[in-house]
């Protein structure tokens, strides 16, 4: 649904069919409403759409998460990014009070300061990708009907944002009523206040004297604005390179939209006339434009106006204490106020000349006063921390720094060159200095480390890791580049990259570090892990402790198998079922021993197991414990072990939250507290995009979070090709009549409701048409027959026919378990062979067995229909090379994890995907608006299917009509038909997915 911006009355317009992405179906407008906008090159037509008002708009699409942007459509994601530039302009105070002239009238407006060069590039590349129907409005000038140009409705969109939040802060929003006892100012200064504080921004100037103020406020606030056709003032800071000479403040021009276009002062008294040329752009007015905006910079930093008495002023000579004072204080207010300001980059508070203090991180700390280097690096110990003054990598000396303080200047001539040196940080470094050694917890050490830099109330602290943690940090960066042989008890060959994992593991427990181990599916995360353990017992054989492994229940046949298969010399002892240990004495202990056991064991034995002195704890599927708050992921992380492993192959699914709790057990206190994860870091990259925040997180994580991908050309090597095809169905009439009839009467019924029984009948609606669409005998609740009435049973008969003639085996997955019953009854008959049947109610020992024959039974079943949640995950079926999705789930990862049952490790044939999908049905809709959201390897596009609810009546209508090419033609559908007309509804059992 395209996003138009409405500069005339500075509102958005959504406009178009297509329903709003799940994350937005909450946003409202004022009802029905109708704009002109120039959709297509015949001129401007009258759109009807959905007026949404400025400020509740701006709101909700500001917090909506940047990975979730990357999914909508062109119009709306450029709106949503303006709406989040536009709040962080409002946050940051870069705002100006300006003058507009609108209709005949002057308006006081707050706009977005856009003088800094960075904000202006930022505006610049964000307009540069807006998508033609996020601009789509007309501008009457001329006979040949145009658009706004991308940049200026875009700052116009901004600038009226401004505007609505500054003045409701300031108590003018436009619902309060104007004051009906307040004076009318008299001055033209209270009377402008008042219009950039009040309901009304009207300024109306009275006499001559005040139409010259018009012009002179449009001109002061031209530099804070980032107006294009004027340069701005420029003032460059330049050390002296002789003893005793003065620091020189030279004044330029500036481009605010290009800080490379420079012009000396030099070069603009040379300009003649009213227009400077420079690198092909005119621009008016440079004299008047440099002498004015000295004068504006000389309130602020009040030294510059002693030039002002010369006729051509061109730079200011500074001794160091002013200078010093330019660098602290001046440059922020100028640039603050929209000059443009260059300081040498040494002296800065980053620079390399600039005096700082130094954390240096050493050894263990054992015990009060012994320091010992272990080999371990648990979080959970004390570092010692060595306090330094540095300048750049260099320390200083107690002598030197007591030279440096000696001096009593912030700019001093230091070992030849010029050194900052601030007063306040200086006194903050001495009383580091003088208190001595400190201690740090390990946990919190790392973190500093991997970043290089932290924070000490206010002051800046640069981080060095020393000695046996620098070694350590060391090996911890480079753990995953090694490979390291399988131990000779492993009973399988480890390809390249589960070589370099294995290292990996091994690597980090060395260290006493956790780890999550983020493998893609499919690429033996279960093989490397069991070759960590059996490498520790060839390292360790009298160690006694146990090892835990948590899983799925829908898995832990799956481990019982890989460990017979692969590791046979480790001792597996199942903890489930009625025999299950009951006591800490009752566990097994001794070399090798390994106990197996489930998520729901691990909440309900959380007491006992918590008891437990464990070795390793290895969670597979850990997204089992993404949420930190649930009772699953306080199990976890009570768990004692030396060593803590997760396994996932999707560390993150919607929020970075998850992989703070998968973290958090792997290593305590890595990510330091959640609130202030969320506000440093989750909240930074989600909502706003950080790319800094991002970076601060790959450099923590990076050591600890192993992923490699199939797409990666390294691993996909290893893997044969899969290919995915969606499968396009007809329906038959008997079908498409019971399909529109079904329809028609639950939307009547929809219309009439509201709230949660709206929400209820809208994904009734939604069942009952997916059930349809595979067959209406299991909407009506029948048994038979079955042939001749469902154009996707009878497509995915003759494929899997086909297959079978091949000589292949073949997975059919469907979330409905009385589906699966019915595909079971039905292939049997038209295959003329068994068909196996997986789903929720199927015990652990028969799954195994299921499971058994399908992978091992050379003369066994070949068609293996499962339910997705059943086994959508955990299981190995890489003796299939088709991969049929019947129904559709409408979440791509999970229908990922559904392939990959086939597509792993293991798998020697080319795997085909199939994914059925009825032809201008709800089915077909759905699967295209999926297709344009999946543009991002990884990322989960609106788990489940709430979001449909939201849909107004109408977008409903839309989405569930039947589109031409529904129903096939007479002479193509089979030989058994089904009645032409909706039958009378039987009882049916509730349709749930198992």
């Amino acid at each position: 649904m395209p996003l138009v911006f409405l500069p005339d009355v500075e509102s958005l317009f959504l406009w178009g069919i297509e329903p709003l992405p799940r994350v937005l179906s909450d946003l409202r407008g004022s009802g029905d409403a109708s704009s002109t906008l120039l959709v297509t090159p015949d001129g401007p037509h009258e759109c009807e759409g959905r007026a949404l008002p400025l400020a509740a708009t701006v709101e909700r699409l500001a917090v909506v998460p940047a990975s979730e942007v990357d999914t909508f459509p062109g119009s709306l994601a450029l709106w949503t990014l303006a709406s989040k530039l536009a709040l962080e302009f409002i946050a940051r105070e870069r705002v100006a009070p300006t003058l507009l002239r609108r209709n005949e009238r002057i308006e006081a407006r707050w706009a977005a300061a856009l003088s800094a060069a960075e904000d202006s590039g930022r505006v610049v590349a964000l307009a540069r990708s807006m998508p033609a129907a996020a601009h789509a409005v007309p501008v009457d000038s001329g006979p040949t009907p145009s658009v706004w140009a991308p940049e200026a409705l875009l700052r116009a969109f901004l600038d009226a944002t401004v505007d609505a939040f500054v003045r409701a802060a300031r108590g003018g929003g436009p619902s309060l009523p104007p004051r009906a006892a307040s004076r009318r100012p008299a001055s033209w200064d209270e009377r402008w206040r008042a219009a950039l504080s009040g309901p009304r921004r009207d300024f109306a100037p009275e006499g001559f004297a005040e139409r010259s103020v018009v012009d002179e406020l449009t001109r002061w606030s031209e530099p804070a604005l980032g107006a294009r056709d004027r340069l701005r003032a420029c003032f460059r800071l330049e050390p002296p390179t002789v003893d005793r000479e003065p620091f020189v403040l030279s004044f330029h021009l500036q481009a605010p939209d290009d800080p490379s276009l420079l012009v000396s002062a030099v070069d603009v008294w040379k300009t003649r006339g009213r227009h400077l040329e420079k690198l092909g752009r005119a621009f008016r007015d440079p004299q008047e434009s440099l002498l004015e905006a000295l004068g504006r910079a000389s309130r602020l930093f009040s030294p510059i106006g002693l030039v002002l008495e010369s006729p051509r002023p061109q730079a200011l000579l500074l001794e160091p204490d002013t200078a010093w004072t330019f660098l602290s204080e001046g440059a922020r207010l100028l640039a603050d106020a929209g000059f443009g300001v260059i300081v040498p980059g040494e002296l800065t508070s980053s620079g390399r000349r600039r005096l700082r203090l130094r954390m240096r991180v050493g050894a263990s700390v054992q015990a009060a006063g012994v320091v010992e280097g272990t080999s371990g690096l648990g979080l959970d110990s004390l570092l010692r921390v060595d306090w330094d003054a540095v300048l750049g990598d260099t320390p200083l000396s107690a002598r030197e720094l007591a030279l440096l303080a000696q001096r009593k200047a912030p700019l001093v001539r230091f070992r030849g060159a010029w050194v900052a040196v601030d007063p306040h940080e200086l006194d903050a470094i001495q009383r580091h200095l003088s208190a001595g050694p400190g201690h740090l917890s390990a946990s919190e050490a790392v973190r500093v480390a991997l970043l290089g830099e932290t924070r000490h109330g206010q002051l800046p602290v640069t981080v060095l890791a020393t000695g046996a943690l620098e070694e350590r940090l060391g090996r911890l960066r480079s753990g995953g580049t090694t490979a390291q042989p399988a131990p000779e008890a492993l009973r399988a060959t480890l390809r390249p990259y589960q070589s370099r994992g294995l290292h990996w593991l091994d690597t980090l427990a060395s260290l006493g570090l956790g780890a999550c181990l983020a493998d893609d599916m499919g690429l033996g995360k279960t093989v490397q892990v069991l070759a960590f353990l059996l490498r520790r017992l060839e390292r360790a054989p009298r160690e006694v402790r146990p090892t835990l492994l948590v899983a799925p229940t829908s898995v832990v046949g799956n481990w019982e198998r890989e460990v017979a298969r692969f590791a046979p010399s480790l001792r597996l002892t199942p903890h489930y079922g009625a025999e299950r240990a009951r006591a800490v004495k009752d566990l097994p202990r001794g070399p090798g021993s390994l106990v197996l056991t489930s998520y729901g064991l691990l909440r309900r034995d959380a007491e006992l197991l918590a008891r437990v002195d464990w070795a390793t704890v290895v969670l597979d599927e850990a997204q089992n414990i993404k949420n930190a708050a649930s009772a699953t992921a306080r199990a976890a992380r009570a768990l004692s072990a030396s060593e803590r492993f997760a396994l996932t192959g999707t560390p993150v699914e919607n929020r970075l939250a998850e992989l703070w709790s998968i973290l958090e057990f792997a290593n305590p206190g890595l990510l330091g507290p959640l609130e202030t994860f969320r506000r440093e870091l989750a909240l930074p990259i989600e909502r706003y995009g950080s790319q800094d925040a991002a970076q601060r997180l790959r450099r923590i994580t990076g050591p600890f979070v192993l992923r490699r991908l199939k797409s990666d050309p390294n691993i996909i090597a290893d893997l044969p090709a899969k290919n995915e095809m969606k499968v396009v169905c007809t329906l038959t009439r008997e079908q498409a009549s019971l399909y529109k009839a079904v329809v028609d009467e639950e939307l009547r019924r929809i219309e009439d409701a509201d709230g949660i029984e709206r929400r209820g009948r809208v994904l009734a609606l939604l069942l009952f048409t997916k059930q349809i669409a595979n067959h209406p005998a299991q909407y009506l609740g029948e048994l038979g027959p079955l042939p001749g009435r469902s154009g996707k049973l009878a497509r995915v008969t003759e494929m899997l026919e086909e297959a079978l003639s091949a000589g292949d085996k073949a997975l059919v997955f469907t979330q409905f378990r009385e589906m699966g019953d019915r595909l079971v009854a039905h292939l049997s008959e038209q295959l003329g062979q068994e068909v196996l049947f997986l789903h929720g109610g199927t015990s652990r020992k028969a799954r195994d067995a299921l499971v058994r024959r399908f992978q091992e039974e050379p003369h066994g079943p070949r068609v293996f229909v499962l339910s997705v949640k059943a086994g959508g995950t955990g299981l190995n079926l890489t003796a299939a090379s088709h991969v049929f999705h019947y129904d559709r789930w409408w979440n791509p990862a999970v229908e990922d994890q559904a392939t990959d049952r086939a597509y792993r490790i293991g798998q020697k044939r080319a795997v085909q995907v199939h994914k059925l999908v009825c032809a201008g049905t709800v089915e077909e809709k759905i699967d295209t608006l999926l297709e344009q959201k999946r543009r991002l390897a990884e990322r989960v596009v609106g788990t489940g299917e709430h979001w449909v609810t939201e849909l107004d009546t109408a977008a409903l209508r839309e989405l569930f009509s039947l589109s031409s090419g529904a129903v096939a033609d007479e002479a193509e559908e089979h030989e058994v038909p089904g009645p032409s007309a909706p039958r009378r509804r039987a009882p049916r059992r509730k349709g749930v997915a198992s």
